[in-house]
């Protein structure tokens, strides 16, 4: 696949000057600062032609593919001026962790890839082992990766500035310890508790070294997680799987290791679902800088950002759309992601913002 052209169509797209105040914009934004309207990703489809496309099994075969798979996001935004801030990562799915204690990895066309529990005879020599070499599974592949897209960004002086290098999925400790062992972790928790403990254990230093170890192979900031929402700190937690737990359950298992992590890096934390029972026990972590309720469907904002506001925790990444209620009272320490039907629509989109304060009218 040749590359090049490329990246030297996307290098003379890039504005160095609107990426510093992107920057800006997102930092005030997440320091509860005033800002004259809330950070905002406008997603849009390509024209045809217009930039490579590619399935999710194609790139996990072929680093190249991957790359310009990544930097269509980049494209999109640098040519329409929101404010995305721009990072690919080494795009391998939800199971790269997971990889490290033998889990498999199954690639799809459509959706990424997933790793698979090991087998009930492989959890017991995991649970006596420690943080497994870094050089097995997945995680070699992409840290190789994401240090050669580093490396071919080298000779574009705008690109290799602008765009940084985005954390690879690190899931979070429950939601790789639920792919280690399976849907039977939930019996577990009854069970054989002190064997759940030590499993999140045991993923949470392994995340930790993986973390450490891919800021030492790029080159960026520990303290940035790279790409949109930079400023949250370094790692994005995923707790998807955590979702199936009681408030109980999270605070006695969970959370002792989501705050090992934000403790050393800083960051925010991701969820699908109805997280309710649970979600007020994140805003007291230290290190906290974020949470995203994906599926904003499920929840009230307006409490929601209340409740978040005294915390000084911000809200990121808000897909669902804003009533006049919200408009009127969310003016900062929030971030959405909105989408258009095409870039003409997204300018509409953009320039709205900009008048409003709100993609939302």
């Amino acid at each position: 696949m040749e590359i090049k052209p490329w990246l030297e169509k996307l290098e003379s797209l890039i504005d160095p000057r609107h990426i510093e105040r992107t920057r800006e914009l997102q930092r005030r934004a997440f320091a509860f600062e005033p800002v004259d309207h809330v950070p905002t990703v406008i997603n849009f489809p390509t024209e045809p032609g217009e930039w490579p496309t590619f399935n999710f099994r194609e790139i996990f075969d072929d680093r190249e593919k991957m790359l310009l798979h990544e930097l269509r996001d980049v494209y999109v935004h640098a040519k329409l001026q929101d404010d995305a801030l721009y990072g690919p990562r080494a795009n391998y799915g939800t199971g790269i962790i997971a990889s490290l204690f033998g889990c498999r990895t199954v690639t799809f066309e459509d959706s990424l890839p997933i790793g698979l529990h090991v087998p009930e005879d492989g959890l017991d020599q995991i649970l006596d082992g420690g943080v497994p070499d870094l050089h097995s599974g997945l995680v070699a592949k992409a840290l190789d990766t994401a240090a050669w897209f580093r490396e071919v960004l080298k000779p574009y002086p705008k690109l290799s500035q602008a765009v940084g290098s985005q954390m690879l999925d690190i899931q979070g400790p429950f939601d790789n310890a639920s792919i280690i062992w399976g849907s039977e972790i939930y019996t577990a928790f009854y069970d054989t508790p002190e064997k759940v403990r030590r499993l999140i254990s045991i993923v949470t230093e392994t995340i930790r070294a993986v973390v450490i170890e891919h800021r030492r192979r790029d080159g960026g900031p520990i303290q940035e997680h790279g790409g949109d929402w930079n400023s949250l700190g370094g790692v994005c937690i995923r707790n998807d799987s955590s979702v199936n737990l009681s408030k109980d359950q999270y605070v006695d298992f969970v959370k002792p290791f989501d705050r090992r992590l934000l403790e050393e890096f800083g960051g925010w934390i991701h969820f699908c679902g109805r997280a309710h029972q649970w979600w007020p026990e994140l805003l007291d972590l230290p290190g906290l800088k974020g949470i995203n309720p994906y599926q904003g469907e499920f929840y009230d904002l307006y409490s929601l950002y209340e409740a978040c506001e005294k915390a000084r925790v911000a809200i990121v990444q808000w897909t669902a759309p804003l009533d006049v209620r919200c408009r009127d009272r969310i003016r900062t320490g929030f971030s959405r992601i909105t989408g258009a039907k095409d870039f003409e629509d997204a300018m509409r989109v953009r320039d709205r913002l900009h008048r409003t304060g709100h993609a939302d009218i």
